[in-house]
């Protein structure tokens, strides 16, 4: 929680930065979006590190790079019938990530392997951060959609 509420002074006080008063924008509306914005970035990288540390990520190349999307913590993950769901989900999802266009597939590496920002992810690529977050949800919609067609359901609630 404590880190929720810096989140949102850390929003808000980019906001107060950034507000330009000849937008026509109040103030409230515009700091808003920024706060909810800094708030859905610290629950993501939060997310992302349960995640990573659920999995086991020793001597991961590039191409299983996004392989941890597809664990999903669970206490009976010692069973063999689940480790095997865990290698069928992972291998499912790395061809999934594989079919995705190269600007696709880049956002979705550089959002939860290199745990960066839209804004650091559209410097990058040389887009804005509206950009950049467009980018992300169509690569994340590609995804669900190719794991729902395979079956995977708990993958696709993930995504």
């Amino acid at each position: 929680m404590a880190d929720l509420i810096q989140a949102g002074n850390v929003g808000l006080l980019k906001a107060e930065r950034t507000y330009q008063p000849e937008s026509g924008i109040p103030l409230h509306g515009y700091a808003k979006f920024r706060i909810r914005g800094e708030m859905l970035d610290i629950i993501r990288r939060h997310a992302s590190r349960r995640l990573v540390l659920a999995c086991d990520r020793d001597n991961v190349d590039d191409a299983e790079q996004m392989e941890w999307l597809a664990c999903v913590p669970a206490p009976a993950e010692a069973s063999p019938h689940c480790s095997a769901l865990r290698q069928q989900r992972s291998t499912i999802l790395r061809e999934a990530i594989r079919r995705l266009p190269d600007r696709y597939r880049r956002v979705v590496s550089m959002r939860y392997s290199g745990e960066l920002t839209l804004r650091e992810i559209g410097a990058e690529l040389r887009v804005n951060e509206s950009r950049a977050s467009q980018i992300h949800r169509l690569a994340l919609i590609r995804l669900r959609q190719a794991l729902s067609s395979r079956g995977v359901r708990m993958m696709s609630q993930v995504l």
